[in-house]
């Protein structure tokens, strides 16, 4: 009998990982995996098998799942497991240990009660209930806390559904769902100071002092002194058209850079990641401004 039981239902699900088979004692980390996920929350009503095939299905969705194996949230995914397949236990621990973070979320975009207590509804009906198809919970991968994922999707309803009372303030919107949509940008930014400020705004200065000098000098040139491409390019002595092309590439890299350091501290996985720069993107250009005002000179 192999020391990982499940080793069958497994790598029938994960049939492209030859390098992750090929692991010395792979079965028997894999077993102790298994049951450290399980042992997390004993008493959840979970077939074990069939998690492993589930575990199984999201590693084969990533590109290295060698690397990935040992990063997943492993526990994290059994819980959701569980409360997909409606476990009364999986549920009950999954409102006591998760659903206050879903509602720290929401009240943070509107405090009133009758705003959280219809958004953080609306968010648990979207996640755990079966509708055309499985609950939304099984699409939770593990590639970051189911706390952070949980907190992604509740900011996105809460803010979809703050610009649809806008529009009708009697009531919620039906479309204020987890589909991201795009919310008016000072309430995103207001939001992701409260939220990541801090972390967000370390990760900008070490990105940034990653840059090359031209790099750094260009973004200040253009977000804090304000200079047009036009006089941007006279000062380089080229057109606007490359300079338009060089702050595009340092702004992109900025942002990549930028992006590391958020994975790095909070371990996003790239969904829940993506999801907080989206929330970035279109406002990186205002918090620019603080971070190149405090960065030393760079010469041109």
């Amino acid at each position: 009998m192999t020391s990982f039981p499940h080793s069958r239902v497994f790598w029938e699900k994960l049939p492209r990982a030859a390098g992750l088979r090929a692991r010395p004692g792979i079965d028997e980390q894999l077993g102790k995996l298994l049951a450290q996920a399980l042992a997390a929350r004993p008493t959840l009503g979970v077939d074990a098998g069939a998690f492993a095939a589930h575990w199984a299905t999201h590693l084969s969705r990533s590109l290295v799942p060698e690397d990935e194996l040992d990063r997943l949230h492993l526990a994290d995914l059994c819980l959701a497991f569980a409360c997909g397949h409606g476990d009364p236990e999986g549920l009950r621990l999954f409102q006591a240990e998760f659903v206050p973070f879903a509602i720290s979320t929401v009240r943070g975009v509107d405090a009133s009660d009758t705003f959280v207590e219809e958004v953080t509804q609306q968010l648990l009906e979207r996640i755990l209930v079966a509708a055309a198809g499985p609950p939304r919970i099984l699409e939770y991968a593990g590639r970051g806390s189911l706390e952070h994922w949980l907190r992604a999707a509740a900011l996105r309803m809460a803010l979809n559904a703050r610009r649809s009372a806008r529009r009708a303030p009697d009531q919620l919107a039906v479309d204020s769902q987890l589909d991201v949509a795009a919310p008016s940008r000072d309430i995103q930014f207001e939001l992701l100071l409260a939220r990541f400020g801090p972390d967000f705004g370390a990760a900008l200065k070490e990105a940034m002092a990653e840059l090359g000098a031209q790099q750094r000098s260009l973004l200040k040139l253009h977000f804090l002194d304000g200079l047009s491409f036009n006089q941007i390019g006279a000062v380089y002595q080229v057109n606007k058209s490359t300079i338009s092309r060089r702050l595009s590439q340092a702004r992109q890299t900025l942002l990549a850079k930028t992006r590391e350091r958020l994975e790095q501290r909070f371990q996003l996985g790239p969904p829940e990641l993506e999801s907080l720069m989206r929330l970035l993107g279109p406002e990186l250009g205002l918090s620019l401004t603080s971070v190149l005002a405090h960065s030393g000179p760079d010469s041109t």
